[in-house]
């Protein structure tokens, strides 16, 4: 496990010098990745407004051939589970997100803002949360989850808080976190497995600003918002290189709500599928990819 310090000179190694980031993926990847680049997609449907709008991005992405990972609270699961069951008909699968609602909608601005997360609760909260969202999938399924990502996962990044939940994920036979920012990856690799047992997946930065996330979030939702044109062109450097064949993992994630209606962000995560990955709950480090 990597430690604050750590953490905080690859911030500042990376912002000085971003071209690090893309090298270090690519030496990663070439050890790791057999069959050339991988792309793995997810969604966060953290408020009621994303349930038609996983399953529209969904039906597009069946016809694809891209299977994508749906994180979704337990609470919202339940309230909107014949729009989200259809997802999977259409090849996704969900992901654990924990079960209480962490995000609503601004009446005014129309923008998500947070309203639950577990950097400000004790462990028996969001432990108990982790539970009632397990609990939730299974009931409506019949499968239990081997998935989790944490609500608002840049916030609870510290050692400490890591440590305390990959040990509950894995007594909870928990084989897969996707919780970490892009610095995770920077230090560890696109994948690692961690002490407790499981396989952490950082999600992946941009190739010009690697501490930047490429999300919706980020840059479409956010107040200070980067911007589409510039989620885009960041999307593009990846596409990029994959098609010169540079062998590289993208693990990006984004709202449905933000990007259902933008058919330029949609054809462009088309265009990934020839590289697209089966999914996190099919992902096994150190197995041929």
């Amino acid at each position: 496990m990597v430690s604050a310090t750590q953490v905080l000179l690859s911030k500042v190694a990376l912002r000085l010098f971003p071209d690090l980031y893309r090298r270090r993926s690519i030496s990663w990847a070439q050890k790791n990745l057999s069959a050339g680049p991988v792309f793995l997609l997810s969604f966060d449907c953290d408020t009621t407004r994303d349930a038609k709008a996983a399953i529209k991005i969904q039906t597009r992405l069946h016809a694809a051939g891209i299977r994508a990972g749906y994180a979704i609270p337990g609470e919202l699961l339940e309230g909107h589970w014949e729009d989200y069951r259809k997802l999977l008909d259409l090849g996704g699968y969900l992901i654990n997100h924990g079960y209480r609602e962490h995000a609503a909608i601004a009446p005014k601005t129309r923008k998500p803002y947070s309203t639950f997360t577990y950097r400000d609760v004790k462990s028996a909260v969001w432990q108990q949360d982790i539970l009632d969202g397990h609990k939730t999938i299974f009931q409506l399924t019949g499968t239990t989850p081997k998935v989790f990502r944490t609500p608002h996962f840049g916030e609870f990044n510290k050692t400490s808080q890591l440590n305390e939940l990959y040990s509950f994920l894995a007594n909870h036979e928990y084989q897969i976190s996707t919780s970490t920012t892009p610095v995770f990856g920077f230090l560890n690799g696109g994948a690692y497995k961690t002490q407790q047992g499981i396989t952490e997946l950082p999600l992946s930065g941009t190739l010009s600003k690697p501490t930047q996330l490429i999300d919706s979030w980020g840059f479409i939702s956010a107040p200070d918002a980067i911007g589409r044109d510039a989620l885009i062109l960041e999307m593009e450097k990846y596409l990029s290189e994959f098609l010169s064949g540079n062998r590289l993992l993208l693990n990006i994630y984004f709202d449905p709500a933000d990007i259902a209606e933008d058919n330029r962000v949609l054809d462009l995560l088309v265009r990934f599928g020839p590289f697209s990955h089966p999914g996190y709950d099919k992902y096994a480090l150190h197995k041929p990819l």
